[in-house]
């Protein structure tokens, strides 16, 4: 006797196994191989990339990464493709932590901006200073905020800061832009202490929980520009025509999403076609 229901049961009662095993596959193939499909921008990634683009050369920003290694992993897109607009504007950035773990992460970051810093003959001490772990408690970003050489006198390897850019900082006020890459740390601090004390403009890429806060801070002027978490930063990537982690990830969520509509098509495709055969062979009695 022929097995009842045929490919219609087939496809009906796979083995949900299979399907993870080719999530696994769509998923990780782009990240080993990207394939670039495309991707719409919003309009608040596009606001954030013009807001950068008012920097001129020599413009001092006060870089917080309020991130520990776990959030930097969700934020790695929006962290790489803004700093390599800051490092093609010639900004100088004042890079500060708001976690003790942030000390790991500078390393992994400029490894990863390797060729655009020696593209643009970017140097620390010159463009860009480290003044490391300097945002443990609100106390710390104030007094930072108010007086930052009593607070501040050598970078996080211990040289003097005397004789960079830094001369030209006094308090928040001398920033021309603070960028915050944010797992929900000091970001209030710095609110408090640097936008409503010395109206200086801040922008935020931040985790994904976070993005609806950072909508209502956006919406109330305590920010200028919002970057969402991964999808953000692969925008961004987009933007500056420089592919990356993002847009990596992107096409792995992508094709995975399209895998598990397909997934539900087939299923269901499956049980109406078996449950009509069933029924057919119930009324007329062949088998």
């Amino acid at each position: 006797m022929a097995d009842e229901g045929g490919i219609f049961k087939l496809m009906a009662t796979y083995d949900k196994r299979w399907v993870y095993l080719v999530l696994f596959i769509v998923v990780l193939g782009p990240l080993i191989n990207p394939i670039g499909m495309p991707i719409g921008v919003s309009a608040m990634t596009k606001h954030y990339y013009n807001q950068i683009n008012t920097l001129q050369e020599g413009d001092i920003v006060f870089d917080a990464w309020n991130m520990e290694y776990s959030g930097y992993m969700e934020l790695k897109p929006g962290v790489l493709a803004t700093h390599k607009m800051f490092i093609e504007k010639g900004v100088k950035l004042i890079i500060a932590f708001g976690h003790f773990e942030g000390v790991a992460i500078p390393d992994v970051v400029f490894k990863e901006l390797s060729t655009w810093l020696d593209r643009y003959d970017y140097t620390e001490g010159e463009d860009y200073v480290i003044i490391g772990y300097t945002m443990p408690n609100e106390a710390a970003v104030a007094a930072l905020s108010g007086d930052f050489h009593a607070n501040v006198r050598v970078d996080w390897k211990g040289n003097s800061i005397e004789g960079t850019f830094l001369d030209d900082v006094q308090n928040a006020g001398d920033f021309d832009m603070i960028s915050d890459y944010t797992t929900g740390l000091a970001t209030t601090n710095i609110v408090r202490h640097m936008v409503l004390t010395y109206d200086t403009p801040m922008i935020v890429n931040a985790i994904g929980v976070s993005v609806p806060g950072a909508l209502a801070n956006l919406d109330a002027g305590l920010y200028t520009a919002v970057l969402a978490s991964t999808r953000g930063g692969a925008e961004m990537e987009f933007l500056i025509g420089s592919p990356g982690p993002g847009l990596k990830a992107m096409d792995g969520f992508t094709l995975g999403h399209y895998m598990l509509l397909a997934f539900i098509v087939i299923g269901n495709i499956g049980h109406y076609g078996w449950a009509r055969e069933t029924a057919y062979r119930d009324r007329t009695g062949i088998r």
